[in-house]
């Protein structure tokens, strides 16, 4: 097994430097709406838990630091929170379930544990440190012209913040989720965060044992909130269909008969494809409706992993798609998926999905902005959310039933990515190969599909854009992971050795073969290597496939 700190650097190297802090907490509560009334503050002797009882009537508190949940659990090792808020009265699974949470608490037993250095209290950070930083960090001068890292560097807060990044990655995992909120307790000292899919908002520690009052605000708050105030995706909303059609839908998307539904709200790219109803007529709506499952327990994702997608049934068409929900950089340089598929069926580039309705999700608040506090003056990239639909996707590529089939899939997929590079565009590729982006038609063909990371620039464009949209590491050429080619370009050679490495790691893991456990341990370890964020962003390793293909 791993070593536990190798896991958890390897949670923390999924968010490098996204921790943004220290935020005065008047201004952190403001992430909330002011509630009616005034939560009355619990007797400073009660026990925590009943003490945070009585300020979150409208939510479940639940103990949860003994139930691990699957999605918390990284190699073997556990990091559920403490403690966990759920709407009450809501279906969950177990006592620690995090595609249920509305918030959770992590606490640990002292000070020591805190990951974070709150900057002096003022704007110029030129006074005196104040207790207790004092005396924590006895080898500060008393002044100094410049702050250090907000993030602690000793062991015990590394672990702290791999704890915290634990949980977020399975909170955005198993909901759809715009932000959400977290506490962490370490001793007698708290700090909220607020977290999206750019990083997190971490407020200045406060003594909560001595001034209960912001605690109590903030649990009031949240307590009283709407789910889109908590951070719900109010695209995303529970529904039921009509007993004519809630069977045969059902069994067509494979879901359970009591199994809850929900409908997904999607605008329509108007530029790309204009709207029809079921009879081929032309349609004036400007959203599309589609009905599918809740998502389904997947193993622990980083929060960096902006891509996820299942089947849908398409309400006025009436039939199934596949529904592909990307979070991308909001950059000038990155272009939308929908207009990469609209330049690739203009080019007639073969083995690639029909692109059916999609569309920038901004405009109903699927917008990050922790990006925007970076350079607020007590501070030691935007995302947008996109979702598309696409026809001919019936399976993934981990699905097929023969090795002939897996050959035939592969083959037709490299197809769509060798046309694309021997047409008249110099320089477009794909840029993200990876298992989830080789889909399977009913008939058994390849497509290639995730084109978020394609884009047509100069080589600077480039170079920029490979450090937001680097692809999908574990599949990733080993020359673009190195340290020495940190300037290197994006070519064909670096998404054919990714196919190459998809081959390798799929028939591996799926193909009935004879390599021993060790053996196989060994080569699986290639994808799960160990890797560094360095100062640019770019993510550091690959030592392992460089070797193995040398």
């Amino acid at each position: 097994m791993t070593s536990k700190d190798a896991i958890e650097a390897k949670l923390l190297g999924s968010f490098p430097g996204r921790f943004v802090g220290a935020m005065p907490v008047p201004q952190f509560l403001d992430f909330l709406s002011e509630a009616n009334g005034r939560p009355v503050l619990p007797n400073v002797y009660s026990p925590l838990l009943a003490s945070l009882w009585t300020l979150t009537t409208n939510l479940d508190l639940v103990d949860t630091s003994g139930c691990p949940d699957p999605s918390v659990v990284v190699d073997g090792y556990e990091f559920q929170p403490t403690m966990g808020l759920y709407k009450r009265d809501n279906a969950r699974n177990g006592v620690t379930d995090m595609s249920a949470m509305e918030a959770w608490i992590i606490k640990k037993p002292s000070l020591e544990r805190d990951p974070f250095i709150d900057p002096p209290p003022n704007e110029d950070f030129t006074a005196p440190i104040p207790y207790p930083e004092e005396e924590l960090l006895p080898y500060w001068d008393t002044k100094r012209d410049f702050y250090p890292a907000f993030e602690s560097s000793n062991k015990q807060s590394i672990s702290t913040r791999a704890h915290m990044v634990a949980c977020a990655n399975a909170f955005f995992a198993t909901e759809f989720r715009r932000f959400g909120f977290s506490i962490l307790l370490c001793g007698t000292w708290a700090r909220f965060v607020f977290w999206d899919r750019s990083g997190a908002v971490v407020s200045r520690r406060f003594q909560y044992t001595a001034n209960f009052a912001p605690l109590a605000e903030f649990l009031w708050r949240l307590n009283h909130g709407s789910a889109g105030d908590r951070g719900v995706d109010v695209s995303v909303v529970p529904v039921s269909l009509p007993e004519s059609q809630d069977s045969t839908v059902r069994e067509l998307l494979g879901i359970g008969s009591s199994d809850p539904l929900y409908g997904y709200i999607v605008p329509i790219d108007t530029a790309l494809q204009k709207p029809k109803d079921a009879e081929g007529r032309p349609s004036s709506t400007t959203h599309h409706f589609y009905v599918g499952p809740r998502l389904a327990h997947a193993p622990p994702r980083s929060l960096e992993q902006r891509t996820r997608g299942f089947h849908v049934w398409d309400v006025t068409q009436k039939r199934v798609v596949f529904f592909k929900e990307t979070w991308r950089l909001d950059s000038p340089g990155i272009s939308t998926e929908s207009a990469v598929y609209r330049e690739l069926h203009s080019r007639r580039i073969p083995n690639i999905p029909t692109f059916e309705h999609g569309g920038d999700m901004s405009a109903l608040g699927t917008k990050t902005i922790t990006h925007s506090f970076s350079k607020a003056w007590w501070h030691a990239s935007l995302s947008y959310n996109i979702e598309s639909f696409l026809r001919d996707v019936e399976r993934n590529l981990s699905t097929f039933k023969t090795p002939t089939e897996f050959s035939i899939i592969i083959k037709d997929a490299l197809t769509g990515e060798l046309h694309l590079h021997f047409s008249n565009i110099s320089g477009l590729l794909h840029r993200n190969i990876s298992v989830e982006n080789i889909g399977v038609t009913s008939e058994g063909r390849g497509l290639l599909m995730g084109w978020e990371c394609c884009s047509l620039k100069s080589h600077d464009e480039l170079l920029k854009i490979q450090m937001v949209c680097a692809g999908n590491i574990p599949f990733m050429s080993g020359a673009l992971l190195g340290e020495k080619t940190q300037d290197k370009r994006h070519v064909l050679a670096d998404d054919l050795e990714s196919f190459l490495h998809v081959m390798i790691y799929t028939m591996a893991r799926y193909l009935p073969n004879t390599m021993d456990i060790e053996k196989k341990n060994a080569l699986f370890h290639i994808y799960d290597e160990e890797y560094v964020i360095d100062e640019r962003g770019r993510a550091i390793g690959g030592s392992r496939k460089r070797n193995c293909l040398a």
